[in-house]
C-alpha cells in the first residue's frame, strides 16, 4: 500500500525536509540524478537532449538534469521559457552553475529541430490555473514535435490532484515523479498525458502524521500477500456461502458471471436466487452453483427469507431488472434483518435511486458498486462532474452513507466511511465490456466475506485482482476481443 499525497502535502514534506537540515538544493540534485538514471535505464538517445525550463523549482530540476547529462558525456540544451526575473532562488543557483558547463541556454523562439529527446521541466506540481501565452505556445510546440518526451514530476499543464488539463498540457511518454505518486498522473485525462509513470525516492520522508492526513492510497502486487493462505483443513462451509440474487426473466448472463466469479474467488458454496426461466441455462453454464428459483407471478417473500438463513454473504442486483418483482425482492431483503456481508450492485442500485425511501432501510454495513451513470442516479452529480472529481465524490458518498463505495471507472476508487480511499492502478480497456462489473461484484462479495479484517479493504484487493485479470485477458485475447467471461480464467493466478 502506497500513499498518494496531494500537491500541498508534497510541498509540506519538502519544507519539513529542509527544516530537518537537508537543503532544497540537495533534494534538487537527487531529483535530477534520479531522472538522468531513468533516462539511461530506459536507453533513450541522449546525444542531444532539450530540457525545457520554467521559473520555479521544477525548472531548477531541469537545469540540474542538463548539467548532469553533460557530466556523463551526453549533449544537453536548456530552453529557458520563463522570465528570468521570476526565477526561484534555487533556479537562479542552478542557472549560475550551468555557466561553468558546456550547456547551451536558449531563449525566444522554441527550437524544433536537431534534438533527440525533450525533458519537460516547466511547471511540476501545484498547477491549477489555465496555461496561456508563451507557455501554451511552448507546450503546443512540444506536442507537435515527433520527439519522445519525459516529464519531471508532472506533465506541465496537468492538475496534480485531479488530472484535469489546465487549458493545454504536455503529452509525455514517461513521467518520473518523486516521493509518491500523484493522483493527477493516474486519473484521466491526466493519465493519458503522463505516459508510463515511475516513482523515485529522493530522501523526502513521508511522516506518520502526513499519512494520517493522506486519504488516498494505491495497491500493488505485494499487497496480495496480505491474503491469508487457504485453510487446508477447511470444508465448503469453512469458506463461506454466497447467495447471489441476480438475473430476471430470461436474463441470466449477469447471474452466471457474478456467481462464477464468487466461486473462482474461493467461496465454498454459491447459490443463485433467480427467475425460474433461467434454471436450465444456469444449470448448464455453472453446475457447481446451487439454484433457487421463483416465478414472477407466484413469488413469495418466504422463498427469499429461507435462502437468507442459509447464506453468509449476499450479492444483490446483477441483471435483476428494475420492475415490480425486482423491487419487491430488494425491499424484502432490506427488511429481513440481514446484517452479514452485503454487496449491492447494478439494478439493485437503480431501484434504490428510483425509490429513495428504501435507502433508509440500509442500517447495516454494505458495499455498493456503481459505475458512473449509476452513481449519478444515486447522487446530485452529473456523470461529467463525477469524472472530474472521482475521488471526492466516492469519498463523500462513503462518508455520508456509511457504505464502502466502489466507484467504477477507468480508474476505480474504493472509498471507506473512515475517510480512506484507494485508487486502483491495475487494469486496461479489456475491462470495458459487458459483464465485467458482474465479475467484479462476485469477487468483491467472496473476498469481503472471507477477509473482513485485513489492513487494506478486501474490496480494494478484489478491484486490483480484477484489473490484473483484465491485463492478462488482453495479453491472451487482445483488449478488444477479451470478454467478461475471459476474466474468470485468470482469477486463480492471484488467490
Amino acid at each position: 500500500m502506497e500513499p498518494i499525497l496531494r500537491a500541498d502535502q508534497h510541498k509540506e514534506a519538502d519544507i519539513r525536509t529542509s527544516e530537518n537540515g537537508i537543503p532544497s538544493l540537495v533534494l534538487m540534485e537527487r531529483a535530477a540524478l534520479a531522472v538522468v538514471d531513468v533516462l539511461e535505464e530506459e536507453e533513450f538517445d541522449l546525444s542531444d537532449v532539450l530540457v525545457i525550463c520554467g521559473t520555479g523549482n521544477n525548472a531548477g530540476d531541469g537545469a540540474a538534469i542538463a548539467r548532469i547529462l553533460t557530466e556523463r558525456g551526453y549533449g544537453a540544451t536548456v530552453f529557458a521559457a520563463g522570465d528570468e526575473k521570476k526565477y526561484s532562488e534555487q533556479m537562479k543557483t542552478q542557472m549560475m552553475v550551468l555557466t561553468h558547463y558546456p550547456v547551451k541556454v536558449l531563449r525566444g523562439d522554441f527550437p524544433v529541430e536537431g534534438y533527440t529527446l525533450i525533458v519537460d521541466a516547466l511547471f511540476g506540481i501545484g498547477m491549477h490555473r489555465p496555461v496561456t501565452g508563451n507557455y501554451a505556445e511552448v507546450i503546443e510546440a512540444v506536442n507537435d514535435s515527433d520527439l519522445p518526451v519525459v516529464a519531471v514530476d508532472m506533465p506541465s499543464g496537468i492538475h496534480t490532484d485531479t488530472g484535469a488539463v489546465c487549458g493545454v498540457a504536455v503529452r509525455a511518454d514517461l513521467t518520473v515523479t518523486f516521493t509518491t505518486g500523484k493522483a493527477g498522473l493516474y486519473l484521466y485525462p491526466g493519465a493519458a498525458y503522463a505516459g508510463r509513470v515511475l516513482v523515485r525516492k529522493i530522501g523526502i520522508p513521508v511522516e506518520k502524521d502526513m499519512l494520517r492526513e493522506c486519504p488516498l492510497f494505491s495497491l500493488d502486487e505485494t499487497d496480495l500477500k496480505l491474503l491469508p493462505a487457504r485453510n487446508e483443513s477447511g470444508n465448503k462451509g469453512t469458506f463461506g456461502k454466497v447467495l447471489v440474487i441476480a438475473g430476471s426473466e430470461e436474463i441470466c448472463g449477469a447471474a452466471y458471471l457474478s456467481a462464477a466469479a464468487a466461486l473462482k474467488s474461493g467461496a465454498g458454496m454459491v447459490k443463485i436466487y433467480t427467475d425460474e426461466k433461467n434454471r436450465t441455462a444456469l444449470a448448464t453454464l455453472l453446475p457447481e452453483a446451487l439454484l433457487s428459483v421463483y416465478t414472477s407471478k407466484g413469488w413469495k417473500p418466504e422463498s427469499l427469507l429461507e435462502n437468507l438463513k442459509w447464506a453468509d454473504a449476499v450479492l444483490i442486483g446483477p441483471g435483476l431488472g428494475t420492475g415490480e418483482i425486482s423491487k419487491k425482492i430488494l425491499t424484502t431483503f432490506l427488511k429481513s434483518g440481514w446484517k452479514k456481508t452485503t454487496v449491492i450492485d447494478a439494478d439493485a442500485l437503480n431501484i434504490l435511486a428510483r425509490h429513495e425511501e428504501l435507502i433508509s432501510l440500509i442500517d447495516f454495513p454494505v458495499t455498493i458498486t456503481p459505475h458512473l451513470m449509476e452513481m449519478s442516479r444515486l447522487c446530485d452529480y452529473s456523470v461529467e462532474e463525477i469524472k472530474k472529481e472521482l475521488v471526492y465524490v466516492a469519498s463523500k458518498a462513503a462518508e455520508e452513507s456509511g457504505a464502502c463505495v466502489v466507484l467504477k471507472d477507468a480508474r476505480t476508487v474504493v472509498a471507506l466511511p473512515d475517510g480512506r480511499s484507494f485508487l486502483n492502478l491495475s487494469g486496461c480497456s479489456a475491462l470495458s465490456t459487458a459483464g465485467s462489473g458482474d465479475v467484479l461484484a462476485g469477487m468483491i462479495t467472496t473476498l469481503t466475506m472471507q477477509h473482513p479484517d485485513l489492513p487494506v479493504p478486501p474490496q480494494a484487493l478484489a478491484v486490483y485482482i480484477h484489473g490484473k485479470c483484465g491485463e492478462l485477458a488482453a495479453e491472451k485475447y487482445s483488449a478488444a476481443s477479451a470478454t467478461a467471461g475471459d476474466l474468470l480464467e485468470f482469477i486463480h493466478r492471484f488467490l
